[in-house]
């Protein structure tokens, strides 16, 4: 009976996430850049969605030299963590070897103009600031049934207010706009959904653009400046979530910074 426990106990530690985590690690700076990168993938899928695991597996990418789903796993840390300096510097290292460098699709025009404050805040601040100014907004409110206090309504007006900002800032963190990552050196964008069809335009390893309808093995997708067509999902990696491996491509690229 003990050794079999000894086995099961060996058993959960090398399937662990910290485990894999840290063998994922080990194959980066020994510089299997690939199984690091398929290491990272098995954690993704295992549930673990964390900024850093995302940051790895972008670095992995790029120096198995696989611009887009670099790209894309730099922008799926960066929305988790909009403060995470070390992904916002790889990323901007990333695409500047990219070939056309097109603009990123931007948010809409309302989070543009009127959210404009929470590029910055990430999704777990702004939820939590949401869920406070709401109890806050009912405490006060009942304080307020049992005694009146000067600047009561500005103060319920206000509380309410931050209340409602945040929850929609929360509500547009947790639904942020499709973006796919051209994952391969070219990308033909076709005007109908057949691959015979016209080429419409061309993306590159790297280029950034919505979603705006999939159906079956093909992705409707438009860029920054207006252009509109189809587009094959297997010569896309997805930003999500939910987060679906990436194409695999091999290429040769220098090295662009180390595991955390």
């Amino acid at each position: 009976m003990a050794p079999l426990f000894s086995i099961l106990c060996v058993v959960a530690a090398v399937s662990s996430p910290e485990a894999l985590f840290d063998e994922a690690n080990a194959a980066y700076g020994a510089g299997r850049y690939d199984e690091a990168a398929a290491l990272y993938e098995q954690l993704i899928a295992d549930g673990v969605h964390d900024a850093v695991v995302f940051f790895n597996l972008g670095n992995a990418c790029f120096s198995a030299g696989r611009l887009g789903p670099a790209v894309a796993n730099y922008e799926r840390a960066l929305r988790l963590e909009p403060g995470f300096d070390r992904a916002r510097m790889n990323l901007d290292h990333a695409l500047a070897s990219a070939q056309r460098r097109l603009a990123p699709p931007l948010p809409p025009w309302w989070e543009q103009t009127i959210f404009f404050w929470h590029e910055h805040l990430s999704p777990q601040f702004v939820s939590a600031a949401a869920a406070l100014c709401w109890c806050a907004f009912w405490a006060l409110l009942g304080l307020r049934r049992y005694r009146r206090f000067a600047y009561s309504r500005l103060l319920l007006a206000g509380v309410a207010l931050a209340a409602l900002a945040f929850g929609i800032s929360a509500w547009a963190k947790a639904h942020p706009p499709a973006i796919a990552v051209a994952s391969q050196e070219r990308v033909p964008v076709r005007y109908a959904l057949d691959d015979t069809g016209t080429v419409h335009f061309e993306l590159s390893a790297g280029d950034r653009v919505r979603v705006e309808e999939r159906q079956n093995a093909w992705l409707l997708v438009s860029t920054t400046d207006g252009q509109r067509g189809w587009t094959e999902a297997a010569a896309m990696t997805l930003v999500g979530p939910p987060y679906t491996p990436a194409p695999s491509v091999t290429a040769g690229t220098p090295k662009t910074g180390g595991a955390e």
